[in-house]
């Protein structure tokens, strides 16, 4: 007698099934290398918000939580930036006013070096190295100065096409920082008149998750 085979359906996630799966693929996402695994994922995950409002609703409560968490992470960032600003002047200052100790009250060695001993751990001052300060910039020769220009890539161009080509060798020896960026405002204006651009085309907008 024959018999029919029949395949057994793969058991959907529950509630509280898909709140772990979520919390997992936050934490081991990463940590799957294969794209055939992380699309097993989601697709496991795809399968459940297709069942229940319910589902969706966790799905939709989970991404607001990463939201707040990276907003969270962001502001962390920012006071921990503080924080290391605030210590960096306290040392700066703190270490100055020791420097000053150390200068009018301490004698120095053999080696002219003035410092305080301690049990475990000695404090000295030092000269730092020459270094140059700019007084008045406008009052430098041009031959020890450096020229920073940004201007239109066929402008550049033009300029040394009006030169000789062993001037030009000579000239473009000189340069050591040429860089050409795309000007993508300058771009978008063309292509939306309708001209076709070597190098460029129109990247028609992608859709993006909205929460509400």
């Amino acid at each position: 007698m024959p018999t029919e085979m029949v395949h057994a359906t793969k058991p959907t996630l529950t509630l509280y099934e898909l709140e772990d799966s979520l919390a997992a693929l936050a934490n081991t996402f990463e940590m799957v290398e294969e794209a055939a695994g992380r699309q097993m994922i989601l697709e496991d995950i795809g399968r459940a918000l297709c069942q229940a409002r319910e589902k969706r609703d966790a799905l939709a409560g989970f991404l607001l939580h990463c939201e707040a968490q990276r907003q969270f992470a962001d502001q962390e960032i920012e006071r921990i930036k503080a924080r290391r600003d605030r210590i960096a002047k306290f040392q700066e200052e703190l270490e100055q006013y020791v420097v000053r100790i150390i200068d009018q009250f301490t004698f120095p060695d053999r080696r002219g070096v003035k410092r305080l001993e301690g049990n475990f751990s000695s404090l000295r001052i030092q000269k730092n190295p020459e270094s140059v300060v700019i007084i008045d910039e406008n009052a430098l020769p041009l031959a020890l100065k450096d020229a920073v220009l940004t201007m239109p890539a066929h402008v550049w161009e033009a300029l040394l096409q009006r030169l000789e080509k062993e001037d030009r060798a000579v000239f473009e020896a000189k340069v050591t920082k040429c860089e050409f960026k795309p000007d993508k405002r300058a771009v978008a204006k063309e292509l939306k008149k309708g001209e076709e651009i070597p190098g460029a085309d129109v990247k028609f907008g992608s859709l993006r998750l909205v929460i509400c």
